[in-house]
């Protein structure tokens, strides 16, 4: 077998103990395990030096000349004189660290950034800003609520018809509706062609072709169309309402249209739910 003398250790090894060098058939001159050894002790020297870049290199200041003579006696002296460099070192540098972690003033801690909450969301807030108001809430809930001017609803412009015998779905079973929303942006959809029908007798929309109609009012147009038709006042208790009743609710079929809207107040809106028999009982 053939045998190799390592540079760093000076002991005979095989050669397959020695790694091959780039591009060429030799092998290098110092074994694996030295080879290892040495990267370890760079490696804890290379730490030592840059553990703390503050006050702790400011009090290791004195001792880099020790410090770099230990690195280049790494490559160059013996294991055992090595080992004993770096120990010393080590000690001397943890000793230095430590004096100048009790000397440094102690660093602040970042406090943790609380997250804001929205007035809209937080209870406490309205109800400190109620008590701050001149009048309390339950004065202000118990005035009469005054309603708003009334504002000039008008169609969508077009030319529409309202002849339901002109509708043809050309056997297709829907009919194509179109719309506006408040924001002028169009949007279309489509329907079965019996919802389409009772759309146009209902007032809801206008025929365009005998495949397409288009719905006459924007959604918020159409709330205050039956709120000013039916002067803000509730169907079921009289009293002042500003929410709008499907009188056949939209879970049984019901369409969001003239003939099918109401104006009712929230409590009768709440009451009456998805009934079809709804009578208000509460004596006035």
């Amino acid at each position: 077998m053939e045998t190799k003398q390592c540079t760093a250790c000076g002991q005979e090894k095989p050669q397959s103990a020695f790694t091959k060098r780039a591009g060429k058939s030799g092998r290098r001159g110092t074994c694996r395990s030295c080879m290892r050894r040495r990267k370890r002790e760079t490696t804890a020297v290379d730490s030592l030096f840059h553990a703390d870049s503050g006050s702790a290199a400011e009090a290791s200041a004195s001792g880099s000349g020790l410090t770099v003579a230990v690195a280049v006696a790494v490559g160059q002296a013996s294991t055992a004189e090595t080992r004993a460099a770096v120990a010393v070192t080590n000690t001397e540098t943890a000793s230095a660290a430590s004096a100048a972690s009790e000397t440094s003033p102690p660093s602040r801690t970042r406090k943790r950034k609380r997250k804001r909450r929205r007035g809209r969301y937080n209870k406490a807030a309205r109800l400190r800003k109620q008590q701050d108001t001149d009048q309390p809430a339950e004065v202000s809930e118990a005035q009469t609520p005054v309603r708003p001017p009334d504002r000039v609803i008008k169609q969508i412009q077009g030319s529409f018809t309202f002849a339901t015998s002109v509708l043809n779905d050309r056997g297709r079973g829907h009919i194509r509706l179109r719309g506006y929303r408040e924001t002028g942006k169009r949007w279309s959809t489509v329907i079965p062609t019996e919802m389409a029908v009772r759309m146009v007798e209902e007032g809801a929309a206008g025929i365009i072709n005998s495949g397409m109609i288009h719905k006459l009012y924007t959604k918020s147009d159409f709330r205050l169309l039956i709120l000013q038709r039916d002067d803000y006042i509730c169907r079921y208790c009289g009293k002042f309402g500003d929410t709008i009743d499907h009188v056949m609710p939209k879970s049984k079929g019901g369409l969001s249209s003239p003939a099918n809207c109401v104006c009712a107040c929230s409590e009768c809106n709440l009451k009456k739910a998805d009934k079809l028999d709804f009578v208000n009982n509460d004596d006035f």
